[in-house]
């Protein structure tokens, strides 16, 4: 459902919004460098403190590193989604036929993905390998929860980075992209994986047409089979909520954890941080400056880090 985002202003300050070098291979000299890859897996309207309460979600928080006092950006989760991969909600508000908006390609209107390569991988996206972009929702797939697609650049020019995952085969797409990144670098078919990759499970797999049990079957799935741990060396896991549900909806407080071999295991964060931070942490770790306002005014989360003060 809903996933909150930010309304992008031009300001002077010590920042160029959008206007930046591209960054596909950022250079190991960057001592705020931590990982090398980001994945994005984004799940549907529950509460932190119901969230908390499933067995393999706190199993997983005891694995990495738990912030307790996470919040959305506000309601619905369309804006929430934009935030996530441009630092704006470019004041669109997700509600009454205003959540499913073509974003101008303007210097003014970039992501993330203007600046690192990337590829937002959404399952029973329609399109099959060489076909044109699908602008619409179908079945389970729901374009807003794929916030690449909302990009006219990407319409234009990078819909083949919008990758369709089928989940009933066992060898779909993002396996298969898994399997041929821990290939010998010398193997034809080997790829590296992304630097920024964005996950957007299906209605029923998120949880958004069906419940939290069903989420975290299919997260636990994902995250033993489809990415198992001896896959993930050098990637940063970002697993969290697109907005809150009762009792916790006026808060906006999340569930949102990090795995990872370069996050302190079991670190509990109870400073309060929203997705513009962890936007602006990826931003950070990439040396790439803020996209927009929303990111430029957060903070870059510390501590975290293996080997780093607690």
């Amino acid at each position: 459902m809903s996933r909150s985002f930010f309304i992008l202003f031009l300001i002077s300050s010590n920042f160029t919004f959008g206007q930046q070098p591209p960054a596909s291979n950022p250079t190991s000299a960057n001592p705020n460098r931590h990982f090398d890859h980001v994945l994005i897996i984004v799940l549907e309207n529950q509460a932190y403190a119901s969230a908390i309460k499933d067995s393999y979600l706190k199993q997983l928080a005891e694995e990495g590193v738990e912030f307790t006092n996470f919040r959305a950006l506000g309601h619905p989760s369309y804006p929430n989604y934009l935030a996530m991969i441009a630092g704006s909600t470019f004041g669109i508000h997700g509600i009454f036929g205003d959540d499913q908006k073509d974003i101008p390609d303007d210097a003014q209107h970039r992501t993330i993905g203007d600046f690192l390569d990337w590829k937002n991988y959404a399952e029973d996206y329609p399109p099959k390998p060489g076909e044109g972009p699908f602008l619409y929702d179908s079945g389970k797939y729901a374009r807003k929860h794929v916030p690449f697609m909302s990009f006219q650049k990407v319409q234009k020019q990078e819909f083949k980075n919008v990758v369709s995952v089928n989940t009933k085969d066992p060898h779909n797409a993002f396996v298969t992209d898994v399997q041929n990144s821990r290939r010998d670098p010398k193997d034809p078919k080997y790829k590296a994986l992304p630097s920024y990759i964005f996950y957007s499970p299906n209605l029923d797999d998120d949880g958004h047409d069906t419940n939290l049990g069903t989420a975290t079957t299919w997260l636990k799935n994902f995250l033993e089979n489809w990415f198992p741990p001896d896959a993930r060396a050098g990637t940063l896991i970002v697993l969290t909520y697109d907005e809150s549900e009762s009792p916790e909806k006026k808060s906006n407080h999340i569930y949102t954890v990090l795995l990872g071999d370069m996050v302190k295991r079991g670190k509990k964060v109870g400073e309060p941080y929203d997705h513009y931070d962890m936007l602006r942490t990826i931003e950070d770790n990439f040396a790439l400056k803020p996209l927009n306002v929303g990111d430029a005014k957060a903070k870059v989360i510390t501590g975290i880090w293996a080997g780093s003060v607690p």
